[in-house]
Parts: structure tokens; C-alpha cells; sequence
């Protein structure tokens, strides 16, 4: 958090809170724009990380699916209505994104992400709009999706 809000102030103030996603102290529909960066397996960091294949069981995705929904959930309802959430993590398994995103409520609609990744970025957009940016010689690889609340 000080990190980001260091790099925020940079260019402008923005507040940046820490809290517990599954139970957020906030209003509900009261945010422009939150970020999630959702817990997950981190199979999108193999190349850094190689040790997290030999700690993964076949039912971690599953269950990590399960919490990243939770969150999801909860950080939906603090958007406000023309706001955007930000759903990223370090994995690059479908079931821990698009899978996600899949389950948005019926006042949000997909932000197609494809116009905001820079060019030569290794990237795929996958099958509900967002960028899975892929392993690769310059970093590791993760996922992004953006919702919109429906005004």
C-alpha cells in the first residue's frame, strides 16, 4: 500500500485503503474505480517461482476459485453505478479469471481491454474481454478483466 500510494501521488491524490476484501468497511456503490488483485495460484510466475508447481494439488484451483468469486462479489457491490472494477491476478488459468468474470452481476458489463495493452506486449485477449498477458523474458504472467457498473 505504500508503495502504490507512493507512485500515486506521482500523479494525483488518490487514497489508497487497505481492508479485508471479503467483508470491506465501505458503502456500498460508493467507488469510481476499485482494484482487485485477487489471490490466486500464481501459475502466471512458474519462470521466477518454479517451487509453486510441487505445492499445487489439483484441487487448489478449485478452491481458490471459491474465494476469488467472494471477493469478487464484494468489491462489485462498492462500484458505483458508471464505475470500473479492475479484477487481476497472477495466474493465466481460465477458471481463475474469465471463470470469475463470468459470474458478474446483470448491471455490469465487460470493459473490452484490448485498446489499453501496449504494443509488443506478449498478450491474448481471452473469452470474456480481458488481456492474459503471457510468461515471457521481460516478467511474469497474469490476467486482467474490467467490469462496468451499468448506470
Amino acid at each position: 500500500a505504500r508503495l502504490v500510494s507512493s507512485l500515486l501521488r506521482r500523479v494525483s491524490p488518490v487514497p489508497v485503503v487497505v481492508a479485508d476484501a471479503a467483508v470491506p468497511p465501505f458503502e456500498p456503490g460508493g467507488w469510481d474505480l476499485v482494484l482487485l488483485d485477487a489471490p490466486c495460484t500464481g501459475t502466471g510466475t512458474f519462470r521466477r517461482h518454479p517451487e509453486i508447481k510441487w505445492r499445487l494439488q489439483p484441487e487448489s484451483v478449485t478452491e481458490m476459485v471459491g474465494l476469488q468469486r467472494d471477493l469478487f462479489r464484494s468489491a462489485v457491490d462498492l462500484v458505483a453505478r458508471g464505475g470500473i472494477l479492475l479484477y487481476a491476478t497472477c495466474s493465466v488459468e481460465p477458471e481463475e479469471n474469465e471463470g470469475v468474470i463470468e459470474g458478474s452481476p446483470r448491471d455490469c458489463e465487460v470493459v473490452d481491454l484490448s485498446s489499453s495493452i501496449p504494443g509488443g506486449t506478449p498478450w491474448r485477449q481471452t473469452g470474456a474481454g480481458g488481456a492474459r498477458i503471457l510468461p515471457n523474458a521481460d516478467g511474469d504472467g497474469f490476467t486482467m478483466h474490467a467490469v462496468r457498473r451499468v448506470e
